[in-house]
């Protein structure tokens, strides 16, 4: 009889030993590599011979400086490789693979073994003993079925039979546990992998991609990824693998300098921060909507901070202003908007016009008709040329002669880096422009930036023709709303804006960004592939998006939908509570994984009891070392945050804040029928029920909100 621990012990200890090995092997060739490079680097320098005495001895000295340079570049490529390498090894030596997938080629050879990890690893002899989790062939891992398969290389389809899957356990060099998976991945592997305490980082699930998870992952094809996922269904860690399968297969494609992470607020960002490099890639630019805007509008003070923002957010607006703003329609107005005569503001030099706007209106006006920004930019280049010729003929003039030669040398150096050579006119003439460039910087800088035009009153014209209203007066700090539709505005109407050349963007909590934002965002990057992720049932915010009008704004026929409705987060009951506020429950089941796990606690208050004293009297009774107060509003939080005791592991947050993160045990506060009874109210208790793991207890005074009628 076979024995298949003992077989599989063998073979894990043979391919630990095997990186061990690695790893010495390439920490000893670091270290030589290191220190025979800086030997010979000193050595070749000793031999570099500066020497600029003619134009031969230049011409040897150029080319020992670049044969040096070309050895410093090898040496810093051989460690870099090498280091690489180490990395590699490093990462798998805790737990150096996690599947094996048997796979019979039908070629008359004997089924084949893949052994899958979070790397690849090859041996001295060129054998191949770990597959990384991202070739082709571990697909056949992760589809959740035996018998006739194939995967892909490339475009070529290599039909299989897969005759076993194995999940494994390991340890360093140690098996722990092994399963044989006939159909979905073994719930003991996965719950001990949910089992770990991962409230500081988000959990590697490469280990545990689910058959759902894995055709989100591997979606190559698709320009836009739509993931609508229930709470605690992995979507944010299946983008993080998406990232990292698309790095590593899409090499020729795709750079992390050219993906972009939309992160919902600064905190998750950092929060998800930690999950690629333990992959062994490096993190794409994540930024927040709010700091993408602030940096293309160049308005980082003058944009609403990323508290305000959500303070906003949080407050249901129905106002014109708020609705025009937020409205796909209003920015395809402006796109349309041509017969319109602009008003423009004088080009000064300390507060002296140089260029008079009557003179900026009358360019306008010569400008052939056409597309505004089209005649904005012939403004523009004219402005510029009649500049440089003024400039040029200014440099010409006695006075500006007169200003070069009473010059220090010091002058000289600082204004025109270098001395001033007279052995011509035409030669001074050059001088003489290149000072007055410098000290007229400012001018051309206007010019550049469009200063001379009214975008104000440009939108504000915009805004009175679609709306039929003046647009009322605003703030001093500006809106997300109000600065995306501005750029928005300027972007189509007077010059693009200069952004990077991001092929692929990622959107996570995208039910909350306004449809103006959406289409925005899908303007500016026109060319890029999308993947946006979100929960319809957590649109807690009055800025949510419904995902029938997120496909329609990317275009129908170029998404593709992804439903995840297993949940992996929470327990069964928790999770019964949370589906039990589902928006349509007859659209989609939640499955919970987890086992039921201890029942959700109630907390009635008495007419006269203290809350803050029931949650901590509740805190010590369960024995919480820890517990996590989700309340409904910011200024609930910061009320009930001074009312509790201090040092007792009380942290509240309001629920928007909480959102996409977890915590072992949560209480929701204030769940009474006064304070939550709207539509948008069941979404903030699905979302903050949701957000606990092991135990939630419900607390309330006088009745209960009539949207838990399981627990009535």
């Amino acid at each position: 009889m076979v024995n298949t621990r003992e077989i599989e012990e063998q073979r894990l200890q043979e391919t630990y030993q095997a990186l061990v090995a690695a790893q010495q092997a390439l920490m000893q060739l670091i270290a030589a590599e290191n220190s025979q490079g800086k030997s010979a680097i000193q050595e070749l320098t000793g031999e570099v011979r500066v020497n600029y005495d003619n134009f031969a001895d230049n011409l040897d000295t150029y080319a020992n400086i670049e044969a040096l340079n070309r050895q410093i570049d090898q040496y810093n490529q051989q460690l870099a490789n090498a280091r690489k390498q180490l990395d590699k090894v490093e990462r798998l030596l805790p737990a150096p693979y996690f599947g094996k997938v048997t796979v019979d080629f039908s070629d008359g050879e004997k089924a084949t073994d893949f052994y899958i990890g979070i790397n690849g690893f090859t041996d001295t002899d060129n054998q191949d003993l770990i597959y990384d989790w991202r070739t082709p062939v571990a697909e056949l891992f992760y589809n959740n079925q035996l018998g006739a398969s194939a995967y892909r290389v490339d475009s070529k389809e290599i039909p299989v039979v897969i005759d076993n899957r194995r999940q494994l356990i390991t340890d360093h060099d140690q098996l722990v546990n092994w399963f044989d998976s006939r159909t979905a991945i073994q719930d003991d592997v996965l719950l001990a992998a949910l089992a770990e305490d991962n409230s500081a980082q988000m959990t590697n699930i490469t280990t545990t991609i689910q058959a759902e998870q894995d055709k989100i992952i591997r979606d190559r094809l698709s320009p836009v990824v739509l993931v609508n996922g229930v709470a605690g269904s992995g979507k944010t860690s299946t983008v993080m693998q998406r990232i990292a399968y698309l790095l590593y297969r899409d090499r020729d494609k795709y750079s992390v300098d050219e993906m972009l992470i939309l992160s919902p607020n600064r905190s998750f960002g950092k929060y998800i921060a930690q999950v690629l490099p333990s992959l062994g890639e490096a993190n794409p630019a994540t930024y927040t909507l709010l700091q993408l805007v602030a940096g293309l509008g160049g308005f980082e003070e003058d944009l609403e901070t990323e508290e305000a923002y959500f303070q906003r957010i949080s407050e249901t607006d129905d106002s014109l202003l708020r609705n025009t703003l937020r409205s796909t329609a209003f920015l395809q107005a402006m796109s349309a908007v041509s017969e319109v005569m602009p008003r423009f503001r004088n080009i000064s030099y300390k507060e002296k016009p140089l260029i008079t706007k009557e003179h900026i209106k009358e360019l306008f006006e010569e400008t052939p008709a056409g597309r505004l920004s089209e005649r904005l930019q012939g403004v523009k280049s004219r402005l510029l040329q009649e500049w440089e010729r003024h400039l040029i003929r200014q440099g010409r003039s006695p006075r500006i002669r007169q200003q070069l030669l009473s010059l220090t040398e010091a002058d000289q150096r600082r204004l025109l880096g270098e001395l001033i050579e007279f052995d011509s006119e035409d030669r001074l003439a050059e001088y003489g422009l290149q000072l007055l460039q410098k000290r007229y910087r400012s001018i051309s800088r206007q010019i550049k930036d469009f200063s001379w035009l009214s975008e104000e009153q440009l939108f504000a014209e915009t805004y009175f023709n679609y709306a039929g209203a003046v647009l009322p007066p605003l703030s001093e700090k500006l809106d997300l709303d109000l600065a995306v539709a501005r750029l928005y505005l300027h972007h189509v109407l007077v010059e693009p804006l200069t952004v990077p050349a991001f092929k692929m963007i990622l959107i996570d909590e995208v039910q909350d960004y306004t449809p103006a934002q959406l289409q925005f965002i899908r303007i500016l990057f026109p060319r890029a592939h999308f993947t946006l992720v979100g929960d319809e049932n957590q649109a807690i915010f009055d800025s949510q998006t419904p995902f029938s009008e997120i496909a329609k704004i990317f275009g129908k026929g170029r998404v593709t939908v992804y439903p995840l409705a297993k949940s992996y987060r929470s327990s069964g009951n928790i999770t019964r509570l949370f589906s039990s506020l589902l928006k349509d429950p007859h659209q989609i089941e939640i499955q919970s994984v987890r086992p039921k796990g201890a029942a959700v606690t109630l907390l009635a208050l008495a007419d006269e009891e203290e809350p803050a004293q029931k949650i901590a009297d509740y805190a010590d009774e369960a024995g919480l070392s820890s517990l996590t107060i989700l309340t409904k509003t910011v200024t609930e939080a910061e009320v009930l945050e001074h009312r509790l005791p201090k040092g007792r592991g009380l942290a509240v947050y309001p629920i928007a804040l909480a959102k996409g993160l977890e915590f072992s045990h949560v209480l929701i506060y204030d769940v009474s029928k006064a304070n939550y009874h709207s539509g948008r109210d069941r979404q903030l208790l699905y979302t903050g029920i949701s957000r606990g793991t092991e135990t939630v207890a419900i607390l309330w005074p006088g009745l209960l909100t009539p949207l838990l009628p399981s627990l009535q």
